[in-house]
């Protein structure tokens, strides 16, 4: 019997290690993914047309709106990741607010500055086909921000 209670216990800790472990790696995965690589280079892209506007012509709008998507999906990404992070009950809280203090300044500045680049696209493109994506952003900002 002891060694059985023993052998229970051993292999709750384990799995609880495990899990949270593997939450921590998430978590930094989905931060690479907001601050490097295509989603780097989009942001940085967004970021000219917010600071100067003007300075687009028609012809760049395009790579605007890739790079909108590119950013908006990543925060999509996110959000899906923080929920499995988030379901993973006591194992995982200081994995959640290891991310979530990655990812609160930058999910600050975007959700703040992405609409204003939805705006820009709108105005000059046409209609932006992106609900479901910003739903995302604006639930991640909800459950990050309200702290």
């Amino acid at each position: 019997m002891a060694i059985s209670i023993v052998s229970l216990c051993t292999s709750m800790a384990v799995f609880y290690w495990q899990r949270r472990h593997g939450d921590f790696d998430l978590a930094r995965i989905l931060h690479a993914d907001l601050t490097s690589g295509d989603v780097a280079k989009a942001r940085d892209l967004l970021g000219t047309l917010l600071h100067s506007p003007d300075s687009f012509r028609d012809d760049a709008l395009p790579d605007v709106r890739t790079a909108y998507f590119t950013v908006l999906w990543s925060f999509e990404r996110l959000y899906a990741g923080r929920r499995a992070i988030e379901d993973g009950g006591a194992a995982s809280r200081r994995p959640l607010k290891f991310l979530d203090r990655l990812i609160s300044r930058p999910l600050a500045h975007w959700s703040e500055n992405l609409p204003r680049v939805r705006a820009v696209l709108v105005q000059r493109l046409g209609p932006v086909e992106d609900d479901q994506a910003m739903q995302a952003l604006v639930d991640l900002k909800r459950a990050v921000l309200r702290a």
